[in-house]
């Protein structure tokens, strides 16, 4: 008699667990951006996998928004005496280095400015637009055309 318990198998089970923890490894093995790392008050730059959120007690406040903190009770008055204070890192800033276009020159002040591009260009932009064949031909035509009687 064969074994038929393919989801018993050991090699299924260990490749299974891999796939189901490989998310998790992920996203805790990723190296971070810096002990220090500086704001940056650029609005169009993104903060990945970083940013305000942080707190220097973040699983004591977490646990305190599941009320795993306090006994569980029909009424809950108490909840004010065991709160988890939110113990925040505070971090400098860095000044932003681009400049942004929009700011610099609105489209109000540039709409009615003259562009002034009186310069020869190096190479015509017009060479390619005409075919260097002949097309868009009668062909029938052509050939009643050019048909002679021998």
């Amino acid at each position: 008699m064969s074994f038929t318990r393919f989801h018993d198998d050991p090699a299924r089970i260990a490749k299974k667990l891999h796939e189901t923890t490989a998310i998790g490894k992920y996203i805790m093995n990723v190296p971070g951006n810096g002990s220090r790392m500086d704001f940056v008050e650029d609005p169009h730059i993104r903060l990945e996998k970083w940013g305000a959120n942080l707190s220097k007690n973040a699983i004591d406040i977490e646990s305190d928004l599941r009320c795993q903190t306090r006994s569980l009770q029909r009424d809950c008055v108490q909840y004010q005496q065991k709160s988890a204070v939110n113990k925040s890192i505070s971090y400098g800033t860095t000044p932003s280095y681009v400049e942004q276009s929009r700011t610099i020159a609105p489209a109000w002040e540039l709409r009615d400015v003259e562009q002034q591009r009186y310069t020869d260009l190096p190479f015509n932009p017009q060479a390619h637009i005409e075919i260097p064949f002949n097309n868009n031909l009668q062909t029938r035509i052509l050939e009643k055309d050019y048909y002679k009687k021998c």
